[in-house]
């Protein structure tokens, strides 16, 4: 890396940043190796430790670099676009973009259904739903914790299968409820200590919250889930029609 220019009319700072990304682009720091740092920054580029921080500080905020606390910054992973157009599961979405995936299943169990929850489902306050939250995993990464709940009484055997796959292929090949319609609800939120240590991050480290009801044939609610996905590794895409005709 070259000194920077001092003369310029462009901030030092605007300039190291420019640099660095350009060397991000370059391939010479590939996603998820470290860059060199504070101290190396300041020596190669002529500049001080604040000029240095201000250029990491702006590529940070634009999710092209990340800090690891106690081991430097590194080039962020690309993040991984899910799209919220159709009902697919996690799975299939990953494994059409060629991700490997795996789950861990956390918890799975029968539990009275809490009021929020049976309301969403349809079902009276206390019924039994089948509870199970997974850690799931793309490329050994884990993005996304999940709790699914769904009535006991239309699939009573599923405690019983396997549920490391797809959860949605299951409900659709062993138990003919297919989800055909979801309606889902997104809210930023942060990660509390439990979502932290599954997930890997720093408590309060920036998350998403997804919330969905998936219903089947004849609107049968199906399942509720509710997902907390990792702001730093997962963006949503959605796909907006306009409702109105415009005429020229």
């Amino acid at each position: 890396m070259l000194p920077l220019q001092p003369d310029s009319p462009i901030a030092l700072h605007h300039q190291l940043e420019r640099r660095l990304r350009d060397e991000i682009a370059s391939g010479r720091w590939r996603p998820g190796e470290a860059i060199a740092s504070e101290r190396e920054l300041m020596q190669l580029a002529g500049v001080s430790r604040a000029t240095v921080r201000q250029a990491l500080a702006s590529l940070m905020q634009g999710g092209l670099l990340e800090r690891q606390h106690g081991r430097g910054t590194f080039v962020a992973q690309p993040k991984i676009e899910q799209d919220l157009h159709a009902v697919y599961s996690f799975w299939e979405q990953m494994a059409a973009l060629g991700r490997t995936m795996r789950d861990q299943v956390l918890r799975r169990q029968i539990i009275p259904a809490p009021p929020p929850i049976a309301a969403l489902l349809s079902v009276e306050p206390g019924e039994r739903l089948i509870q199970i939250q997974r850690l799931r995993f793309v490329d050994d990464v884990p993005l996304t914790l999940d709790s699914s709940f769904i009535p006991h009484a239309i699939c009573p055997e599923l405690l019983h299968d396997d549920l490391s796959g797809s959860l949605y292929r299951l409900l659709s090949e062993r138990y003919a409820l297919p989800p055909l319609r979801a309606t889902d609800t997104l809210e930023a939120t942060t990660a509390d200590r439990a979502s932290a240590f599954h997930l890997g991050v720093a408590p309060g480290a920036p998350l998403l919250y997804v919330e969905r009801v998936a219903y089947s044939h004849n609107d049968l609610p199906l399942q509720v889930g509710r997902n907390h996905v990792r702001g730093d590794r997962v963006r949503f895409r959605i796909n907006l029609w306009s409702g109105i005709e415009f005429k020229l």
